[in-house]
């Protein structure tokens, strides 16, 4: 039995108090009791031989299981990381070896499914199944830690970043500061929350504030959201810009119960946040920013207070949070954001596990790898990832600008780009973009890349335009 006590660490992480204040929505299709749920994943937890800090990938959709479990592993002194549920098998596999993990929760799978992942038995627990990796690695991490596992932003997929819990706490609490948020709110978690913005700016926060939380998930329909807002009394809530667009073409209006609304995970357009914010007067409308490979909340602008010019912005650092420039030149207006805050990872694990931290003036400092401006008054304005800037017969190419203005063009759901070398030369870019079938019709693909070619610059131009046409409605465009 795995004791805490015998570890001396804290009893609870999570206090089981802290559990009775949520409910889901009809797309989630369960009304569980969360601290029942809990209690019995629990005694299944502390019973387990494995070493205080191993890491538990948790494949669970949101639910009120995946917050019940997540509870439990932690409080157990496991390290609990969250996945997607439809991570490919071999992806699996290969984040049990590179996390040290002892084991796998996920939905009940045959026998080849778990051998496939290198685990040899599965056993049940309420609706799922956990398999326990025989022969697991000593553990990467400690008890009272969480793996965030990095996003699409990340050079590797099999790598995350370790976290405190408690900082990711103090980081939610400093996010829901700047946003207002408080006890009183009715906050709706449909983002996934394998995510930082989910797990953190929403779920976490409304844990520590008391407020009362709503667990829906993908896939995203708007009028299945709009429906979610007026029928649990919805106050706040947070978009990706993709879902943004989407709500911004659907006639109608957000339920007047909704008082703010965040938007994170990518950039925003400034004509995005302008539409949303003239078609709901009165809506708090805040954009955020969180280090992009799996960092929680860095700043926030309160688009429905600022100015027009700063539409574009992420806003302020949050309180305790510092931020810099590493520019390339005196004369650069922009650089590589350096971010200092006691909330920052304590280190990166898997593939890709070179940790970005730098000591500058007496201060540790996180690389982003997010290229910024910042305006006298300290607003900050991303203009893309250190990896979109590539050079191409001696012209700088800013690959994130160019993905920034493809999904402003009405139709484009997602834009993915994909560097082009022969031999050691590079070549150039290929586009890749994912678009709604109900607006760009199949047969007029070519017209549509001829327009999208004419915004750009003759050196900015793709060596080839993929299309991928989708159904906008069924998508779940997620960071």
């Amino acid at each position: 039995m795995n004791s805490l006590a015998k570890f001396g660490q804290r009893e609870h992480y999570i206090f089981p108090g802290q559990l009775q204040n949520i409910s889901t929505t009809a797309s989630v299709g369960e009304r569980a009791d969360v601290s029942s749920l809990y209690e019995d994943y629990l005694a299944y937890w502390q019973d387990q031989p494995l070493p205080a800090g191993q890491v538990v990938l948790i494949a669970l959709p949101n639910s009120p299981d995946l917050l019940a479990m997540f509870a439990a592993v932690l409080n157990s002194g496991y390290v609990p990381a969250l996945i997607a549920p439809t991570t490919p098998g071999e992806r699996v596999a290969q984040m049990i070896v590179d996390f040290a993990a002892g084991a796998l929760i996920r939905s009940a799978a045959q026998h080849t499914t778990w051998t496939g992942y290198g685990v040899s038995q599965a056993a049940e627990l309420g609706r799922w199944q956990v398999g326990h990796v025989a022969n697991a690695p000593l553990p990467l991490t400690q008890a009272g830690q969480v793996v965030i596992a990095t996003s699409g932003t990340s050079r590797a997929f099999s790598s995350g970043c370790v976290h405190w819990f408690s900082s990711l706490q103090t980081n939610a609490l400093r996010h829901a500061r700047s946003i207002g948020l408080t006890r009183a709110d009715r906050i709706l978690v449909n983002l996934p929350m394998y995510y930082s913005t989910a797990l953190v700016a929403q779920t976490i926060a409304a844990l520590e504030l008391g407020a009362h939380l709503v667990i829906s998930g993908p896939p995203f329909l708007v009028p299945t959201y709009l429906e979610d807002l007026r029928e649990h009394h919805i106050t706040a809530s947070s978009v990706t810009p993709v879902l943004l667009r989407q709500l911004n073409a659907h006639p109608q209006p957000f339920a007047p119960c909704l008082r703010l609304l965040t938007v994170g995970g990518d950039q925003a357009a400034p004509a995005e946040v302008s539409q949303c914010l003239a078609s709901h007067p009165g809506l708090e409308l805040y954009l955020t920013y969180g280090i992009s490979e799996a960092g929680p909340r860095v700043s926030t602008c309160a688009a429905h207070r600022v100015s027009p010019q700063r539409l574009g912005s992420v806003g302020l650092p949050l309180d305790g949070t510092q931020v810099m420039l590493l520019r390339p030149g005196e004369d650069s207006l922009e650089g590589e954001l350096l971010v200092s805050s006691d909330t920052l990872l304590t280190r990166k694990i898997g593939q890709d596990s070179h940790t970005p931290i730098i000591e500058l003036q007496g201060k540790r400092w996180l690389k982003t790898g997010d290229i910024f401006s910042q305006d006298h008054e300290g607003y900050l304005y991303f203009k893309g990832r250190n990896s979109d800037f590539i050079v191409i017969r001696d012209e700088k190419v800013n690959l994130g600008a160019i993905k920034q203005l493809c999904k402003r063009v009405p139709g484009v759901l997602a834009c993915r780009t994909e560097v082009v070398r022969e031999a050691s030369t590079l070549a150039g870019f290929q586009l890749e973009l994912t678009v709604d079938r109900d607006v760009v019709r199949e047969h007029q693909g070519d017209h549509f890349k001829t327009r999208l070619l004419k915004q750009l610059k003759h050196y900015e131009r793709p060596l080839a335009i993929a299309l991928l046409h989708r159904d906008a409605q069924s998508m779940t465009n997620h960071k």
